[in-house]
């Protein structure tokens, strides 16, 4: 049931609000020291990133892959302070919390 209402919720969210929850899936992982599921939630950031707009594209791919490289290295804490600023940033831009 639970599973169902997540579902629900993930499929209602505008495409910003999206980016944002996989920043906090990101964030909440490299605190619990999730290196797999950090990885994973960068790698769907990544994924999210329109070339279109290359030199923004450009720059956040650096970062996400800096974030990468330093959860591997086990720096889970300096990973997490690029991730929250990113997230904060996405989210005063689009007036969410």
């Amino acid at each position: 049931m639970q599973e169902k209402y997540i579902e629900n919720e993930i499929l209602n969210l505008s495409p910003v609000e999206l980016i944002l929850k996989i920043y906090d899936v990101a964030i909440i992982s490299c605190k619990r020291k999730d290196a797999e599921r950090a990885n994973k939630a960068i790698t769907e950031l990544i994924a999210s990133l329109n070339f279109d707009y290359k030199e923004i594209a450009l720059s956040l791919f650096k970062l996400y892959h800096y974030c990468q490289y330093e959860i591997r290295r086990g720096n889970f804490d300096n990973a997490v302070e690029i991730l929250k600023e990113l997230r904060d940033a996405w989210a005063k831009a689009f007036n969410l919390k």
